[in-house]
């Protein structure tokens, strides 16, 4: 029998104060975009489930703001965004840099934020871990249909020496070519078949290392070999300057992706600062996590350990009726 867990009041629980706008924090911790329109924000997240879009919704309206969910079209992802709202221009300024979202630095993930956390992107990884996404998951496309692998029949094809030619090949020389009424010579013996493809041409140097070149000098030619032929001209050797050198520009940071036409699997280097400081505030919490990496299916930091998930679900609270008991810490 599993010991009852003892409900105390947490200094960081969701009992601890009541829910303001900046509790949104919480998303942008994972995969929430923040907007800016002169004196009023918005935020919007990608969820993939109908259950997380409608605990979020109530969440948003909780806390004073006009949101709104709709599918994306993707699977069962769907989209939350709030309305621009004066009530999260304070969160704007702290996590926006220009265009760029920039974790702040003093970012405290109390039960409040972890909370809208846990039911944007939270869900169990076996039964001693629980995982929080930093990102959506990739969602699952058809493979390419791969080209046709079967070569067409043609000359490239190797037919067994003595093997008669195959329907459709007798068929197209049916229709090319024209019909011959002459009896057919019998194929002659010890005739080596033809090569079948294209041959490589051998390739051979124009040049050759011992080419002594044009043989018929200018005298003047001629004679300015002979003279320094031991020795360099009196004159002085003309100099180069070189430029500088340059430093290497930086390799990109192999871990990855996101999107634009580069390899899927680098990212920016301001988004992986910001998981840096979303890890860094999980463990100021107790929340000590292990990064998962996008080449090993995360972004996500990986909460490892019974004790552990415990603490999380003593920050965040009894799980929302909308929610499954799978999906929730406990």
């Amino acid at each position: 029998m599993t010991p009852a867990r003892s409900r105390q009041l947490s200094l960081f629980g969701v009992e601890a104060r009541p829910p303001t706008p900046m509790d949104l924090e919480g998303l942008l911790a994972g995969a929430g975009e923040v907007g800016r329109m002169g004196g009023t924000a918005k935020v919007s997240i990608e969820v993939e489930d109908a259950w997380r879009a409608q605990v979020l919704r109530a969440e948003c309206e909780q806390r004073g703001l006009v949101v709104s969910s709709e599918p994306t079209g993707v699977e069962d992802r769907w989209t939350v965004r709030t309305a621009y709202a004066a009530l999260l221009a304070p969160l704007a300024a702290r996590w926006l840099a220009g265009t760029g979202k920039v974790c702040p630095a003093d970012l405290v993930l109390d039960g409040r934020r972890l909370r809208l956390w846990v039911a944007a992107a939270g869900s169990w990884d076996g039964q001693r871990a629980y995982l929080l996404r930093l990102a959506p998951s990739r969602p699952h496309l058809p493979e390419e249909e791969a080209g046709d692998e079967t070569p067409p029949i043609g000359e490239d094809e190797e037919q067994p020496e003595g093997a008669p030619p195959e329907p459709a090949r007798a068929a197209q020389a049916d229709v090319v070519g024209e019909v011959d009424d002459t009896p057919d010579e019998e194929p002659a013996e010890d005739v080596p078949e033809p090569p079948r493809g294209r041959a490589k041409k051998k390739t051979t140097s124009l040049i050759s290392t011992f080419d002594p070149g044009p043989v018929d000098l200018d005298p003047a030619v001629e004679d300015w070999i002979d003279d320094s032929r031991d020795s360099w001209p009196d004159a002085d050797l003309p100099t180069v300057e070189l430029d500088p050198l340059a430093e290497p520009a930086p390799e990109p940071v192999d871990t990855p992706d996101d999107a634009g036409g580069t390899d899927e699997n680098s990212i920016d280097r301001q988004v992986a600062d910001n998981w840096v400081a979303v890890g860094d505030a999980l463990a100021a919490v107790g929340l000590i996590a292990v990064f998962v990496g996008p080449k090993a299916g995360g972004p996500a930091y990986r909460i490892v350990g019974l004790r552990r998930v415990t603490r999380l679900a003593e920050l965040v609270g009894e799980p929302p009726p909308e929610a499954p008991y799978e999906s929730w810490p406990r």
